[in-house]
């Protein structure tokens, strides 16, 4: 088992973490989400996404203690998440499929799906809530922590 080296920041605090998510969110749609992609793209080689980059936090590997490489923040960023959503688009896919031929487990199938790939992404919002860490789901399957680059850690 890795052992948790000392991070250099402070952990970014749960309102900072949710400030960045609405950044996120706000240059997605000033941008059409195409500007947004390729920020993204470019900032993830320094650990970082647009919304880390302009609030002065970090994603740093917690078995390292130093930034996340780009491939690192990649699998945090959209390999975990998409993952996370293959068992709900498979039930999803199945439903429609079956509700073709009208059978009645079709929409039953697209309702789980639904409420799964909900409640997935819900766990991972709010997991942020559970602990100290302020980690959120994909954190915690990454080995990352978000810091906070402005205060030094002590």
């Amino acid at each position: 088992m890795n052992k948790q080296r000392p991070l250099p920041y402070v952990l970014a605090t749960r309102k900072h973490r949710f400030g960045g998510r609405a950044v996120e969110a706000g240059l997605y749609l000033v941008t059409l989400g195409f500007g947004w992609f390729i920020w993204n793209l470019i900032v993830w080689t320094d650990g970082r996404t647009p919304g880390h980059q302009v609030l002065k936090m970090r994603i740093y590997s917690i078995d390292t203690g130093k930034p996340a490489s780009w491939g690192h923040t990649a699998l945090r960023q959209f390999v975990l998440p998409f993952s996370f959503g293959l068992v709900p688009l498979a039930l999803i896919i199945a439903g429609a499929v079956l509700n073709n031929d009208y059978s009645t487990s079709g929409p039953v199938l697209i309702i789980i799906g639904y409420v799964l790939g909900v409640s997935i992404a819900l766990a991972d919002i709010f997991w942020i809530f559970k602990g100290e860490k302020n980690q959120r789901l994909v954190d915690v399957f990454a080995r990352t922590a978000v810091l906070n680059e402005c205060i030094r850690a002590e």
